[in-house]
Order: C-alpha cells, then sequence, then structure tokens
C-alpha cells in the first residue's frame, strides 16, 4: 500500500492538472493576467477573454462543425493524457524497463528535492518550494546521460 501511495504523488508531481485549460478562465497570475491583458490598460476585458476562449474551443472542434462534442473532448484528453504518461514514464523510468520501480521514483524524489533545497540544510522552506521550477528542472534532468533503453534501443 505504502508504495502505491508513493507512486501516486510522484506521478502527481508530473501529471499536473488534466488539461482543463481548455475551458474559459480568468487569468490569476500576473504572467496570465498580462498575456490576456492586450491593450496593456492593467484590466481584462470581456472582448479580451472571449477570442481566447474561442480559439480555445477551435483547438478542440477537431471537425469543424463550430461546436464541441464530448467524443472530440475525449479524444483530446486520451492525446493529453498519452503525451503525460510518455513524459512521466521519460522522466522517472531511469532504466526505460517501463516500470517505475520505488528505487527510481526515490532517486527522483531526492533529486528534486535536493534541488529545490537552495540553502542545503536539509529541510524545504514554503519559499524553497514554490520558486521551485518543476519544468526547468525536468528538462535539466532529462538532459542529463541515461542508461540505454533495454535490448540496445
Amino acid at each position: 500500500m505504502r508504495k502505491i501511495i508513493i507512486l501516486t504523488a510522484g506521478l502527481a508531481l508530473f501529471a499536473g492538472v488534466p488539461a482543463l485549460a481548455n475551458e474559459p478562465y480568468l487569468p490569476r497570475s500576473p504572467k496570465s493576467f498580462e498575456k490576456v491583458d492586450a491593450n496593456r490598460d492593467g484590466k481584462v476585458a470581456l472582448t479580451e477573454i472571449t477570442p481566447l476562449a474561442e480559439r480555445r474551443l477551435a483547438r478542440l472542434d477537431t471537425n469543424g462543425d463550430k461546436s464541441v462534442t464530448a467524443a472530440e473532448l475525449e479524444a483530446r484528453f486520451q492525446e493529453t493524457m498519452k503525451r503525460r504518461i510518455e513524459r512521466i514514464m521519460r522522466v522517472m523510468d531511469a532504466n526505460r524497463d517501463g516500470a517505475i520501480s520505488e528505487a527510481e521514483l526515490d532517486k527522483i524524489t531526492a533529486d528534486m528535492f535536493n534541488t529545490a533545497d537552495n540553502d542545503k540544510d536539509g529541510g524545504l522552506t514554503l519559499a524553497e518550494a514554490r520558486n521551485f521550477k518543476r519544468g526547468v528542472w525536468r528538462k535539466a534532468y532529462l538532459a542529463r546521460e541515461l542508461p540505454a533503453a533495454p535490448g540496445g534501443n
């Protein structure tokens, strides 16, 4: 049971929230607010949000009929989930055997923790955790030399 909980927690670190960003949203962070505030007046108008929502809908509308069915959503979510699973396996399955072992999970967790622990005191502060850039770390982690896949692939 402990292994399942640990593995689930590890996968959650990389899976993030499902692709719900296709739903309309109101910007909450300064970065997303600036992205939506096209005229840079410090306010977001409905006329600035609506085109973004329409573009998101258009990306989901695979048959171009100006509406999105549950089947189109399902296909998009399956595609997104497949990419996420591939990314998780690429990051966490160090020996490329098609499974994430507890040892692999422990190593990646330790590597992530040690990278985030800026003052190297063996503990993370909330500030260190917030300042940790998972995407930047993951890119560097993947750039390191990995063992060859079993069977020479």
